[in-house]
């Protein structure tokens, strides 16, 4: 039997040239890019509901506040009522308040135990943070760019105040309830019977950002002597473009930076008004968190707006493009609470008695 015998064939594996494999990698890089965007608005889409989250939470500890004690928290109170100065556990606010109703009894255990009347970076109530009131969007500092040795507890979300510029001793004195147009009230308790305007179109809380710097994006400025207390005149003191204050506003260097004493009922650590667009100018007439008058606009990382949470325990996301009326009219003048805000929907949305019926959907 024969046997025959075929050479064997050569067989050449051909690799990726230089050529294919930049390519390769070229679609590789357009696809990234592409793709990347989206997964950013995917993480962001999912702060921002925890986000809603937190203020849904906080909102509904405000309403389980008021079922127990037939009030709201006071913006700044903590334990004694009545009280004519910053005594005994008199400077918490009404973050502290709630915190019962948050499962967080062992923090307000602390503060009802301890003397708190001044501000002590070494107590435990001062050091203590809350996950719940902490915006996952916020990219600011967990430690005060001002005091970063200090180990202070830090908060994103505020309590509005209503429509106006607002003082922590109104006239020189302490107990200054009635001169809030909004909910909640310095050392006094509204009632749900108070929002007249409708719980659903009130407005309770919203966010702030923790400053990096103290001219930066969230920080409180002083206003120039000269420039008018009107929002026309005092939102262009910011830019939004670059998120930074103009050259010619004064630095609150005298005072902690906002968000970073999270318990402490001091109107810059605790509130937010409505009269300024959201996202704009947080602005002070002095250097004394006593003395010194406020505007407070809401700011967040969230492209486009803030959250707010309405004293119907629902959030909405308000977008910077909000109604804010007429940004060159007058504040109504103090102790008027019941006639309606010129600040638009915004402005309106702020104020609990106000005659207004507004309302804002996105």
């Amino acid at each position: 039997m024969a046997f025959r015998i075929f050479p064997m064939t050569r067989f050449r594996q051909r690799g990726f040239t230089l050529v294919e494999l930049l390519v390769v990698i070229a679609i590789i890089g357009v696809l990234i890019a592409l793709l990347l965007p989206a997964v950013q608005q995917a993480r962001e889409a999912a702060r921002r509901m925890q986000c809603t989250n937190n203020l849904k939470q906080l909102g509904l500890a405000i309403q389980l506040y008021h079922d127990a004690y037939n009030a709201f928290p006071a913006l700044r109170a903590g334990n004694p009522r009545g009280a004519a100065s910053y005594a005994g556990n008199n400077r918490l606010n009404a973050r502290f308040a709630v915190l019962p109703f948050m499962e967080q009894t062992a923090i307000y255990d602390q503060g009802m135990a301890a003397t708190v009347g001044s501000y002590d970076s070494s107590a435990p109530i001062w050091t203590s943070t809350v996950e719940s009131f902490l915006c996952p969007s916020n990219a600011g500092p967990t430690e005060s760019p001002e005091a970063p040795t200090q180990t202070a507890g830090i908060a994103d979300y505020y309590f509005f105040v209503g429509d106006r510029p607002y003082r922590s001793y109104p006239s020189g004195t302490y107990t200054s309830g009635t001169m809030n147009s909004g909910v909640f009230l310095n050392d006094a308790w509204s009632r749900m019977s108070s929002i007249t305007d409708g719980t659903s179109n009130t407005m309770g809380t919203s966010e702030g950002v923790r400053p990096s710097s103290n001219r930066g994006f969230g920080a409180i400025v002083t206003k120039p002597g000269s420039t008018s207390w009107l929002p026309v005149a005092l939102t262009p003191l910011f830019d939004r473009s670059t998120k930074q204050y103009i050259s010619t506003v004064g630095v609150f260097s005298s005072q902690p930076l906002r968000g970073f004493r999270a318990w402490d009922g001091a109107i810059l650590f605790t509130a937010v008004t409505a009269a300024t667009p959201p996202n704009s100018v947080l602005i002070s007439d002095g250097t004394s968190h006593g003395s010194s008058q406020y505007l407070l606009s809401p700011t967040s990382y969230h492209p486009g707006g803030v959250n707010a949470g309405f004293m119907d325990g629902s959030v909405r996301f308000i977008a910077d493009t909000v109604d804010t009326g007429n940004q060159g009219a007058n504040y109504r003048n103090y102790p008027d609470t019941s006639t309606p805000s010129s600040y638009g929907v915004w402005g309106a949305m702020s104020t609990k008695s106000g005659g207004e019926v507004a309302s804002y959907s996105n």
